[in-house]
């Protein structure tokens, strides 16, 4: 039987991902902290920050459909939450065909004064080995 805390983050982390499918971004920005960043692993791992990230959600990264695996852990630990699963997305990057399985790792931080849980750093690695891939997700990068 899962704790609260870990109905809590599994109902944090299907919202994050609907909010992305559904290219609702205001909910989205609501989501990530203003200190969010996302390492994107491959052979060559690539990092995108939360202004690159909602730039990119819905245009440029569309995810169409995603699934949680069956292994999910969940835990809190005073004002941090910690989530890690194997996801299955379908989606695309540039035109470039994303879909798959993946590993996510995601870390949330509870605010002060009523002001929720935020995503601070989201790990995130396809389970496979495309070298062509990491380049897709550089392209992303505002800061370029």
């Amino acid at each position: 039987m899962a704790s609260d805390g870990n109905a809590r983050l599994e109902a944090l982390e299907t919202q994050l991902m609907r909010a992305w499918v559904n290219e609702e971004r205001k909910a989205l920005r609501n989501l990530l902290s203003r200190r969010f960043r996302m390492v994107v692993g491959a052979s060559a791992p690539v990092l995108l920050d939360r202004k690159s990230l909602l730039e990119a959600a819905g245009d440029r990264w569309r995810i169409e459909r995603f699934r949680f695996g069956q292994s999910i852990y969940a835990r809190e630990i005073d004002k941090i939450g910690i989530f890690a699963a194997e996801i299955e997305l379908e989606g695309v990057i540039d035109g470039r065909d994303a879909r798959g399985r993946w590993w996510q790792a995601d870390i949330w931080k509870r605010g002060g004064l009523g002001r929720g849980w935020r995503l601070v750093d989201r790990q995130l690695a396809r389970v496979e080995d495309d070298r062509a891939f990491p380049e897709a997700v550089r392209a992303l990068q505002l800061w370029r």
